[in-house]
């Protein structure tokens, strides 16, 4: 994944097949019906459980599948 955000360690972001394919992981565009706020990494962020919510991508840019 990569996100809008130009540096720092958690522009770019590699995720683990388990990960990925965890029932609960998403890929959040709003929170209660409202879109996310820019402090909340609006246009979409990542959402995996049991990652540590920094770790969780904000201001996604784009997500490539590679096998």
């Amino acid at each position: 994944m990569q996100s809008l955000e130009q540096g720092g360690a958690f522009g770019r972001a590699w995720l683990q097949p388990n990960q990925v394919s965890d029932p609960d992981a998403l890929l959040a565009l709003k929170v209660n019906g409202v879109d996310l706020s820019i402090d909340h990494g609006f246009p979409a962020r990542i959402i995996i459980p049991a990652l540590p919510g920094v770790h969780c991508t904000k201001w996604v840019r784009s997500i490539d599948f590679v096998a």
